[in-house]
């Protein structure tokens, strides 16, 4: 990786360097569709590189993916114009899994779920509402250890 980006990595309109980094919406490795980092809008023309490893959680807003991140011990919402397919191609196979058509979910964050008041735990506690369904099969598999779930997309 290019020793040049950073972990996440901030740009603005006003930033000269925007121009070549706004050309790069993925930083994709030679021979592999899956991203290193991937740009986030945090707010109006501001972005952020976000390492897949730092997304938790992703829900459709059309085409459009709103996408929870782990910044340090916090989490906030960040937004990204694609669709969740386009998204799901780019992440790592290993973490991410797909549990409707509003929702990915990255397995190395999520805690548990409570069915009954639909909402869906991470490791520090912190919860997102899932109003949608979600198939019986991933639930079972959610609340199986993480060693044992093998999902495919």
């Amino acid at each position: 990786m290019n020793s040049n980006y950073s972990k996440s990595r901030s740009t603005s309109a006003a930033d000269p360097q925007k121009k070549g980094l706004s050309t790069l919406t993925t930083r994709v490795e030679e021979g592999n569709s899956k991203a290193s980092l991937i740009r986030f809008e945090e707010k109006k023309e501001r972005y952020l590189w976000i390492h897949p490893d730092d997304i938790c959680f992703v829900k459709s807003a059309d085409h459009y993916v709103k996408s929870l991140i782990k910044d340090g011990d916090q989490k906030k919402w960040m937004c990204r114009h694609c669709t969740l397919k386009e998204l799901l191609f780019i992440l790592p196979d290993d973490n991410f899994v797909r549990l409707n058509k509003f929702y990915i979910l990255n397995r190395n964050h999520f805690s548990h779920i409570n069915e009954n008041e639909k909402l869906l735990y991470f490791n520090n506690n912190f919860s997102v509402p899932i109003p949608h369904r979600i198939s019986p099969y991933l639930r079972h598999l959610l609340k199986a250890p993480i060693r044992e779930m093998h999902f495919t997309k």
